[in-house]
Formats: structure tokens, C-alpha cells, sequence
């Protein structure tokens, strides 16, 4: 069996409009679908009973290909809040997007004009063996999801 890239993350928000704002106006992305779910996601996810059938998904892209895309799905009404996944936490606990032609200090410059804060003040480069260097910032959704802004070694492709 054999599978391309990640098709999409789906993300369970607490407020859509805030969530696509981020991703649109903070990430770049751009929306592709927007759609109402009536029961249709009941029996696909199997929904706790304290979850709405009903919510609304967001499809956001960045550039136009099919794959890699950010899916935020708003139930209503949600279940108990509960926090993001930390690390050494079973599941996910990270989304990570690769810099394609900016320069991370670049980006982490204009993401603080737009209020943004960072774990670290500076990026962080981790030498792996046998790859290179790697640089890295770590932001938070506005559901305390980590996201990991990283600069590939140039020989990656």
C-alpha cells in the first residue's frame, strides 16, 4: 500500500472566525472549503453524545495543491474544552511547516509586528548527523497548538 503526503490535519477549534484568521492572516493559508455538517459526521467520527452533530469545517490551503492541508471543524456545541497534547504526550502534539523561500528571522520579524510571540526570542538550530542544520521557532495557535516553523537543510528536498 502505498500513500502520498498528508492529504490534511483536521484541527477541532473553539471559535472558527478567530482560528481562520490566524491561519489565514498569521500562516498565509487561504480557504478552499467551506461547508455546514449536518448528522453526516456522526457515524464517521463517532461523535461523544455531549458533541454536537452539527459543525462547521474550513478547508485552508497554502498555494493550490491538494495536500498539506489545515482543516478546522467547529462543533456545536463542543464538548469540554480540553488542552493541546504536550510533548511526550501520546498523539500529536505539533504541527510543523517547512519555510520555502523566506528567512526564518525574517518571518518571526513580521509575525511579532502582528502580535506574535515565540517560545524562544531567536530561532534555534539543531545539527542533526547525517542531514544538517536545522533552524526552528515554535509559536501557539489560538487553541494552544504548538506550530513549529523549521528551515530544511538546502540539500533537502
Amino acid at each position: 500500500m502505498t500513500f502520498s503526503e498528508i492529504a490534511h490535519v483536521a484541527l477541532s477549534v473553539s471559535n472558527i472566525e478567530r482560528s481562520i484568521r490566524f491561519y489565514e492572516e498569521i500562516l498565509g493559508f487561504h480557504k478552499v472549503l467551506d461547508v455546514a455538517f449536518g448528522s453526516a459526521l456522526q457515524p464517521i467520527l463517532k461523535l461523544r453524545p455531549d458533541v454536537g452533530e452539527n459543525a462547521r469545517a474550513v478547508m485552508l490551503a497554502q498555494g493550490e495543491s491538494s495536500v498539506g492541508r489545515i482543516e478546522l471543524i467547529e462543533f456545536s456545541p463542543s464538548g469540554p474544552a480540553t488542552k493541546p497534547k504536550l510533548p511526550g504526550d501520546p498523539g500529536v502534539f505539533l504541527l510543523s511547516f517547512r519555510l520555502v523561500s523566506d528567512d526564518l528571522d525574517a518571518v518571526c520579524d513580521r509575525l511579532r509586528t502582528k502580535g506574535i510571540s515565540f517560545y524562544h526570542e531567536t530561532p534555534t538550530t539543531l545539527e542533526l548527523k547525517g542531514y544538517g542544520a536545522v533552524r526552528v521557532m515554535i509559536l501557539e495557535d489560538p487553541d494552544g497548538v504548538m506550530i513549529e516553523l523549521v528551515e530544511l537543510p538546502t540539500a533537502v528536498g
